[in-house]
């Protein structure tokens, strides 16, 4: 039995890497029935792979509950929507972000079994966009808001070894609301709303 001292602590720190792939969930809007659109056959949003780290900090409330804050991670993202003709060509709108998404969970632990223990997590997030304002221009394009708020759950395994903890944990998270900007434009006029849908493989080590 690795690090029994561990579930004693009401405090415990540490740190993740992750991989993800994004894609937004997409509906239409009636103007894409306009004959602004006539020589538009879909509007299709693709699947993309970012990456994520973050710091994390655990508040033991019992042996099997906790409280998880994230108070920082960083994500970085690129997603696509294509815009495909009638033609048979494409135009490819490519949002490219790196994001601060702090975040506040609560995790269920199952019993200890030996040296492993798996575990349900869910909570709430919040995504914002780092960096300066994109500048303005004339070019009509597909914009998404500065901020963002997200639900998330997943499943994950802790594994204690003598040094350190190690979770690999699968996690899904979908924005609560429409991530697009008002911009009045081609890429805009077409679609009513855009959400979010991540689905991320974590890598957890703490005390």
């Amino acid at each position: 039995m690795h690090r029994v001292e561990s579930d004693q602590k009401s405090i415990k720190y540490g740190f993740f890497l992750g991989g993800h792939q994004n894609y937004y969930g997409l509906r239409y809007a009636d103007a894409f029935a306009d004959p602004e659109y006539d020589n538009v056959s879909s509007i299709t949003p693709q699947k993309s792979l970012g990456f994520n780290l973050g710091f994390m900090l655990n508040f033991r409330l019992a042996d099997q509950f906790s409280i998880r804050v994230v108070p920082v991670k960083i994500g970085l993202y690129q997603h696509k929507v294509d815009y495909n003709f009638t033609d048979g060509t494409v135009d490819t709108q490519l949002i490219e972000s790196t994001r601060l998404e702090p975040g506040v969970f609560v995790k269920y632990r199952s019993i200890r079994r030996f040296n492993s223990r798996m575990y349900l997590v869910a909570g709430v997030s919040g995504s914002i966009r780092a960096g300066k304002e994109d500048q303005a221009t004339s070019i009509d394009r597909l914009e998404i808001g500065k901020t963002n708020m997200q639900f998330e759950f997943g499943i994950g395994l802790e594994r204690y070894f003598e040094f350190f903890k190690f979770a690999p944990e699968i996690r899904y998270a979908r924005s609560f609301g429409n991530v697009m900007t008002d911009a009045n434009n081609f890429y805009h006029n077409g679609i009513n709303r855009l959400v979010t849908h991540t689905f991320s493989l974590y890598l957890h080590f703490s005390d």
